[in-house]
């Protein structure tokens, strides 16, 4: 495409007239000016608000600040958190694992579970009831 005379020629460079740096520039203050007023103010609000709201709480009795001091902060935790279940656990080993009585009047002993396994193979189970056809187990 050939130039003419009536169509101004291209220049290599950039726009100058499309964006204004400077307007640029005057936004960037003026939202820094008011980034800055917002926070003053919301910092005046909240000194305002907490300085009013001490005044309108009404002092402690003497008992009930007394009581407060000598409260510890909590949370209040455990020492040791896992000590209970450790010590269940213990429990129900050694339930498991030695002889003890259940009902001494009845006769019913609690043996280790091994050594119950052994005897179950031993003796084999013990016989049950027939069901009768019709009869339906109840969940």
């Amino acid at each position: 495409m050939r130039h003419t005379e009536h169509e101004p020629a291209a220049e290599a460079g950039h726009e100058t007239s499309d964006v204004s740096i400077g307007a640029i520039v005057k936004f960037g203050i003026g939202l820094a000016l008011v980034a800055l007023f917002v926070s003053v103010a919301m910092w005046g609000l909240f000194r305002f608000l907490d300085a009013r709201g001490g005044k309108r709480d009404r002092p402690l009795p003497p008992l009930v600040a007394a009581a407060l001091r000598r409260t510890p902060p909590g949370p209040r935790l455990e020492p040791d958190s896992l000590s209970p279940r450790r010590r269940m656990q213990a429990e129900e080993n050694a339930a498991l694992t030695t002889y003890g009585w259940v009902d001494r009047d009845a006769g019913i002993v609690r043996m280790p579970i091994e050594r119950a396994m052994d005897r179950l193979v031993e003796r084999g189970l013990p016989p049950s009831k027939a069901m009768s056809a019709t009869a339906t187990p109840t969940p």
